[in-house]
């Protein structure tokens, strides 16, 4: 399933290029709030809040459905435990189905459901984890949002997206999401 993700994603991504010459080709980034939510059995949870960043491209099919892909990165978050603490470096890559409401021809609404590939990276591992390198985990994305068209072409976008679990170790697990706010150009 990951080899599949990862080759919808790269796949995606050269494709897009092909459809900029097409109506309903657009791209964007965003920046925004990251909160990342740490469960571990038996101690509760914590809650950390990062400043977060994605860029997507995407292709509208017709005006009420598309598709995106893009990349997260929600930030490092440090972690600390009894004798040990780490730096956790948390991102995304996904692939979503969209639809959008046109309102009227300055607002719109949107929402998307996809996959995601989530990566979690330890760096200053210093016996805090059990593994070492990265730590991949595919879970659901979803997300809801609103756009303001400045014209055809520029819209001012806000918008929430829910990631699940960005990582999972015995006795634990990190969620993510993304509150933001973008520019998106529709070429």
């Amino acid at each position: 399933m990951k080899k599949q993700l990862f080759a919808a994603v790269v796949g995606a991504a050269l494709a897009f290029p092909l459809f900029a010459q097409a109506e309903g080709f657009y791209a964007g980034a965003n920046i925004g709030r990251s909160e990342l939510k740490l469960n571990v059995d038996g101690q509760g949870s914590e809650k950390d809040h990062k400043t977060g960043y994605k860029a997507y491209a995407g292709y509208d099919f017709t005006p009420n459905f598309g598709a995106e892909a893009g990349y997260v990165n929600f930030g490092k978050v440090k972690l600390y435990g009894e004798d040990a603490s780490a730096n956790l470096e948390s991102s995304a890559f996904y692939v979503a189905a969209t639809g959008t409401l046109p309102l009227n021809e300055q607002f719109s609404l949107f929402g998307k459901a996809g996959v995601t590939q989530n990566r979690a990276k330890p760096s200053n591992n210093k016996d805090f984890f059990d593994f070492d390198g990265s730590k991949n985990k595919t879970a659901a994305v979803f997300g809801i949002g609103a756009a303001y068209h400045f014209d055809k072409k520029l819209s001012l976008v806000a918008e929430y997206e829910n990631f699940g679990k960005v990582f999972s170790v015995d006795g634990g697990n990190m969620k993510a999401d993304l509150l933001s706010i973008g520019l998106r150009y529709k070429f």
